[in-house]
């Protein structure tokens, strides 16, 4: 039984390594790497201070003592503001002559090749420094590391206290690259 299980595992692996690699591109065309944008579903503050049996779009009937509602909401406008211990990315770390406009250069270029993420330009004595992100953990910082390295490949994780992650009505997106097939040439209009 043991030996049957083990074959069974290693065709199933050698099937997952087939699937895996990349068949020949039909004769016309070839594969490109194609970034792609994904909307992130965020909440947003229209939300904030309702009840949720006034959010929901079914009718909710929640019996409950008014001192819970009461606590939570206490917990809430105690919380509002609080800074919390996250992570963030540093793409640029300088104290040249030139650091200042250097920063904002970097800080500009960031934005422009990875809209959502929010970016923090500082100065602390001899430092100009821009960090990038509000990360709740560090495994989600290397995430956007692997991506971000490529282009800022002197881009660190830094522990910093922030705030906890925006919540806005604003569009954030991700980014992700696919393997689309394309043709080598594009179609000629057929002639009328």
């Amino acid at each position: 039984m043991k030996r049957l299980i083990i074959a069974f595992g290693a065709l199933l692996l050698s099937l997952c390594a087939y699937a895996q690699t990349e068949q020949p591109a039909p004769a016309g065309y070839k594969y490109v790497d194609t970034i792609i944008y994904h909307a992130v579903p965020r909440v947003n503050e229209t939300l904030s201070g309702k009840s949720v049996s006034k959010v929901l779009p079914w009718r909710v009937k929640l019996h409950q003592s008014s001192s819970i509602e009461n606590a939570t909401e206490s917990l809430v406008r105690k919380n509002k503001g609080t800074l919390t211990d996250g992570f963030r990315i540093r793409i640029y770390f300088d104290n040249k002559q030139n650091s200042r406009e250097a920063s904002a250069e970097s800080e500009a270029r960031f934005k422009r090749l990875f809209p959502g993420y929010n970016t923090y330009r500082s100065f602390k004595n001899p430092f100009f420094k821009v960090t990038v992100g509000d990360f709740r953990t560090k495994a989600d910082a290397q995430v956007a590391l692997q991506r971000i390295v490529r282009v800022f490949p002197d881009a660190f994780i830094v522990k910093e206290q922030m705030k906890f992650p925006v919540i806005s009505d604003q569009v954030r997106v991700t980014a992700d690259t696919v393997r689309m097939l394309v043709p080598i040439e594009p179609p000629k209009p057929a002639d009328e």
